[in-house]
């Protein structure tokens, strides 16, 4: 007489249990990693964004043949009331999302210093994403040019820091818009002024060139 030998295969508990385990390491390797990507990838098209619109308000200015320059304005927050205008939905912001003087929410890029307010406080507004615009107007006989801040996640977003999510543009004496880094703006040295390592109140202004030019800048920093 014949019998029939039947078998069963499977996974046991244990192996079960290695095989979770193993899934597990892989994911907490891997899904820090893909979180750090998805939010630098946010941040540089936020960047980007920002730029484009605040670059398209000056393009608008000048069709309308208004002044862009400084010295043509008789206060610090004159000329914000102008340019305020040429941004679509933009409005003034509250107490709380705007950035105050007493306020201890900004930090350079290592994190150790409050960057000076008085760079920023010649004006600020939202746009509708909720960026947050500030400005520097050296009104009067100074030859300084336009400093033009973007808080591109809102105020109430952190990290607030400059170099990571609080980026400055410059009009230059052409009127151009570039951005703080670039040849002929005040901060070029980024050694000194945009580097994680370094601890002074300015660390992080020129940091805007370098997000600009290298796409992988945001992941790095």
């Amino acid at each position: 007489m014949m019998y029939e030998t039947k078998k069963h295969f499977g996974f046991t508990l244990a192996e079960t249990l290695i095989t979770l385990g193993i899934i597990g390491i892989v994911a907490a390797l891997t899904i820090p990693v893909l979180m750090t990507k998805n939010k630098a990838k946010r941040l540089r098209s936020q960047y980007l964004k920002t730029y484009s619109t605040i670059a398209q308000s000056i393009r608008l200015m000048k069709n309308d043949d208004v002044s862009l320059d400084p010295k043509t304005y008789s206060s610090g927050n004159s000329f914000f009331k102008t340019y305020v205008k040429y941004f679509k939905g933009a409005h003034l912001c509250t107490p709380i999302a705007c950035y105050k003087r007493d306020d201890t929410i900004y930090k350079t890029l290592d994190g150790k210093y409050i960057p000076p307010y008085h760079r920023f406080d010649d004006g600020q507004f939202l746009l509708m994403d909720n960026t947050l615009i500030m400005l520097e107007n050296p009104y009067g006989s100074s030859d300084a040019p336009l400093w033009i801040h973007a808080d591109i996640n809102g105020k109430n977003n952190p990290p607030n820091r400059l170099g990571i999510d609080v980026f400055t543009f410059v009009m230059t004496s052409d009127e151009e818009l570039v951005p703080m880094g670039s040849a002929g703006t005040i901060y070029t040295n980024a050694e000194q002024y945009c580097n994680p390592k370094k601890s002074n109140t300015l660390n992080g202004f020129a940091c805007s060139k370098k997000a600009m030019e290298d796409s992988n800048y945001f992941e790095k920093i």
